[in-house]
């Protein structure tokens, strides 16, 4: 379950879904799901030379950078949404 609208403007919102399918390695653009240290994170992937960025969908939030030796790893790649939306 997603919390936060860091990946709104990639559609994911808060409260909603996501299907992960489990995976360790991740191309650049993918949407991840991460492990970094305790925390999880859903966000874009992207792979450089000597660092990894994963990037918000949203201009609000900042760009977390990875550098080599930090704990880190992908648990899973998303692969589909459910939006829980009740009406009234």
């Amino acid at each position: 379950k997603v919390r936060g609208m860091s990946m709104r403007d990639a559609g994911i919102l808060d409260g909603d879904l996501i299907a992960v399918q489990k995976a360790s390695e991740a191309k650049s653009g993918q949407i991840v799901v991460a492990r970094l240290g305790d925390d999880v994170t859903v966000k874009r992937y992207h792979r450089h030379q000597n660092r990894i960025e994963l990037h918000a969908e949203n201009p609000d939030y900042p760009t977390i950078v990875v550098r080599p030796g930090e704990p880190f790893e992908i648990e899973g790649l998303a692969v589909g949404l459910i939006r829980n939306s009740m009406l009234m």
